[in-house]
């Protein structure tokens, strides 16, 4: 979990994590120089349960280096990612341990609420489903994976997996684990809720875009023209994402 400023969420965040059903985890939160309470919360969970594994950096690298320095300090067999303002429902690793087994997959993701806040949205939560198998070829049309949802072995994991330099660092991580051909499961249930920030929502929408072409670009080989079919797509889908209904 990389921190910075997160003081507003990361309790519950942090709490969320520590409430799983399936009790043997670590929690590595690393504090990127936060500025407000963050660094106490974290201090206070981690006297309480000793799951909790505190690092905290001197100066703001950015969340992709502080995954990528959590991800160094990981020591299970499985590794899960979840971003400080986002949260998990109780059975989440659970559910993914789960179907990882049965369908013998070393990558999963899941269904999640998008909470819309204030001035953000629609004003109402809705669901954004994944289906049961994703391939590479899913993933360049409809990014199905999130920070807070993804769950993979850690032996796939490579060194310095998050490329700061990327405007969508996650989605380009995604791309290059997936392109060789594996094959991610998906759990169609609700099990983490992800928060739609206010803000401007057309300027989002552009560094959206923006980082969705870079990443096409920078991490996956394909030629120019069908860099721009897929980028086609991805805001048709990107349009159909945010029109789903409330189940």
């Amino acid at each position: 979990m990389p921190i910075h400023n997160s003081e507003l969420y990361l309790e519950a965040a942090m709490r969320s994590v520590l409430e799983q059903s399936e009790t043997d985890l670590e929690l590595i939160a690393v504090d990127d120089a936060s500025e407000d309470r963050s660094a106490g919360i974290v201090e206070k969970l981690e006297q309480t349960d000793c799951r909790v594994i505190s690092i905290k950096l001197q100066n703001n690298f950015g969340a992709a280096q502080a995954r990528n320095i959590g991800l160094d300090a990981a020591r299970g067999r499985y590794i899960a990612f979840l971003d400080s303002d986002d949260f998990w429902e109780t059975h989440k690793l659970e559910r993914q341990l789960e179907a990882m087994k049965d369908t013998d997959c070393s990558i999963c993701t899941c269904s999640y609420w998008m909470h819309f806040e204030e001035g953000s949205g629609p004003g109402e939560d809705r669901v954004f489903h994944v289906p049961e198998r994703i391939r590479y070829a899913d993933l360049l049309d409809i990014n199905y994976f999130s920070c807070s949802t993804l769950m993979l072995e850690r032996s796939l994991v490579p060194e310095h997996m998050f490329d700061g330099s990327l405007m969508h660092e996650d989605y380009g991580a995604w791309l290059v684990l997936m392109r060789d051909g594996l094959v991610a499961c998906g759990v169609d249930e609700p099990l983490a809720t992800y928060r739609v920030r206010g803000g401007s929502r057309s300027s989002n929408k552009i560094s959206s875009a923006l980082g969705r072409w870079q990443a096409l670009g920078r991490c996956t080989g394909e030629p120019l023209q069908r860099r721009i079919v897929l980028f086609l797509r991805y805001a048709v889908a990107g349009i159909r994402k945010y029109e789903l209904r409330h189940e």
